[in-house]
């Protein structure tokens, strides 16, 4: 059975160990959500991936709390400085979507970046601890709507003057073939016809593409459940 802190890797102190290990306990009880953290030397030496070998653990040792088994795992191999998050259960995945996944990184990856283990793995404990406080609460870390909201107003605004401008070349048209058959008198000779080509107007628009974290980490899924992968 493994502890809520199992630090195989050798990276905190006594002391470091004991204070974080009560911590996760006390979040585990709190919210019946188990909060983990494992540290191996090298994920290599288990499985093909950080994140499958965070999967494998949480499995194999049966972690999570309640008949659901719900939790969150933090891996950190530290030969290759790859990290994993795994989480499990209607409750982690409800305090946890893949918005708040991502999210909760801010909370501890500068740490890790820093060689600041302790703090990194605090930081993940204290984002674990005020993720499951809101959806106890009934209010979980969601992305905000109002970022799509603007695109949609945007877009509409957009069409309209589209719209308007179109309108505005048809009724010029139409002005325009009103005064021509107000100068016509008697027959109407036609000689020659020409159309001139003068250029073509070419728009391109520049397609973003967006990586999660800078690029350092990525959402994983597969086996039931979800998490991240990356590093630090």
């Amino acid at each position: 059975q493994l502890w809520n802190i199992t630090d195989d890797a050798g990276i905190l102190t006594e002391s470091q160990n004991i204070e974080l290990e009560t911590y996760a306990e006390t979040i585990s009880q709190d919210y019946g959500v188990g909060v983990y953290v494992v540290t191996v030397n090298n994920y290599e030496d288990y499985y093909d991936s950080a994140y499958e070998t965070a999967w494998q653990i949480y499995h194999a040792y049966e972690l999570g709390e309640g008949a659901d088994r719900n939790g969150v795992i933090l891996l950190l191999s530290m030969d290759n400085r790859q990290f994993a998050t795994f989480f499990y259960g209607p409750r982690a995945e409800y305090a946890f979507d893949k918005h708040g996944q991502e999210k909760l990184e801010d909370y501890f990856l500068d740490h890790f970046r820093a060689d600041d283990w302790a703090n990194g793995i605090y930081g993940f404990l204290s984002g674990c601890d005020e993720f499951l406080s809101l959806a106890a609460s009934g209010t979980p870390v969601r992305r905000s709507p109002w970022g799509t909201i603007a695109i949609i107003a945007l877009a509409s605004c957009v069409f309209s003057l589209i719209v308007c401008m179109l309108l505005r070349g048809k009724m010029k048209s139409v002005r325009m073939a009103r005064q021509a058959n107000a100068y016509v008198s008697g027959e109407l000779n036609v000689t020659a016809s020409r159309d001139q080509y003068t250029h073509t107007t070419e728009t391109r628009t520049k397609i973003e593409h967006e990586s999660s974290s800078g690029g350092d980490s990525s959402a994983e899924s597969g086996g039931g459940g979800s998490g991240r992968s990356g590093s630090f």
